[in-house]
């Protein structure tokens, strides 16, 4: 009898969840999928398009336009730190946010080695997490043509996009890739947020483009703000010969930064901002919203007036210490 019980149970169990609808999947909200082909390159990639909640009731307005490299990582945050960071005392502008997506049918990894480095000498020890497919690095520019020739057409066709308010944010690879853009064409984007940019690359090969850039150029029309993790380094002497170190990342920056201020170009702002403590991943968030709040600054509200400042305890709570500024 009990056995039997059993089996009428485990039966109807299987009937019930035969019968239910599968699990619905969540979706971003006032996001649009459009997956272009990309004719020079041969593939497809997916642009995903965030709308701010005023796009539908200001049919006069044109919004800023925020690029994001690594769209399924860094897209779901940044939209949700800029309805968080909008909605709060210090305000941040509308934008519409176009998170760019990996190459149709690639792994994140595969896509972003290929797409983001600007020559095919890449990692050699790097294997491929794509079986039958090599490793491939070096179509950056390929990409970036992509972008200019091809998206952007599209997504300002289809958009109330101000084409004069282009902002690129991205990390890592994403921040070489950035780089990349500066240095070939600047007007592609009028604010850059390159954060721990990977700029040991190819021996640091974009740090010497600066250079040729500075020979040939009398301007530089871009505003930047270059950001990084504290632990991005090495140990104080660095051991290992220059240009080859991938952890002197600080460093890097702190060149690359220095040397275009040095050119006193007309039109360049440049800034960047070391995080103490984070690491090349953890980064990331407080990376961003300083990006997002610098190229996006608010919308007219009080300014923020951080607690970690004297006189600024709360009348509830007298006896909580305060922190120095930074």
């Amino acid at each position: 009898m009990i056995r039997l019980l059993q089996l009428v149970v485990v039966l109807v169990a299987a009937s019930a969840s035969a019968e239910s609808p599968p699990p619905a999947r969540y979706e971003l909200t006032n996001t649009e999928v459009h997956r272009m082909e990309a004719r020079s390159l041969g593939r497809a990639y997916d642009l995903v398009v965030w709308l701010p909640p005023s796009y539908a009731s200001s049919p006069d307005r044109r919004y800023p336009v925020l690029f994001t490299t690594d769209m399924p990582q860094s897209l779901p945050l940044i939209i949700g730190l800029h309805r968080r960071l909008r909605a709060s005392e210090r305000g941040l502008e509308d934008a519409i946010i176009v998170g760019l997506g990996y190459g149709a049918g690639d792994t994140g990894e595969y896509s972003r080695r290929r797409d983001y480095t600007p020559t095919p000498h890449g990692d050699i020890d790097a294997a491929s997490d794509m079986p039958g497919r090599p490793v491939a690095y070096g179509e950056a520019e390929g990409y970036r043509q992509f972008l200019k020739d091809e998206a952007f057409p599209f997504l300002e066709s289809r958009y109330r996009i101000d084409p004069a308010r282009r902002i690129y944010a991205g990390h890592s690879y994403g921040g070489l890739f950035g780089t990349h853009v500066l240095l070939t064409d600047p007007e592609m984007f009028q604010r850059y947020i390159l954060i721990s940019p990977s700029l040991w690359y190819g021996r640091r090969l974009m740090i010497a483009r600066e250079r040729g850039y500075a020979s040939r150029h009398a301007d530089l029309p871009a505003e930047l703000f270059f950001m990084i993790g504290g632990k991005e380094t090495v140990p104080d002497p660095d051991t290992e010969p220059s240009g080859q170190s991938r952890m002197a990342m600080v460093e890097d920056m702190d060149e690359m930064v220095r040397m275009l201020e040095s050119r006193n170009y007309p039109s360049l702002k440049v800034q960047s901002r070391v995080f103490p403590g984070e690491d090349h991943g953890s980064v990331y968030p407080d990376a961003i919203r300083a990006g997002m709040e610098w190229a996006l600054p608010g919308s007219g509200k009080r300014p923020h007036q951080p607690c970690a400042v004297p006189g600024c305890r709360q009348p509830w709570a007298p006896h909580l210490e305060v922190l120095p500024a930074d």
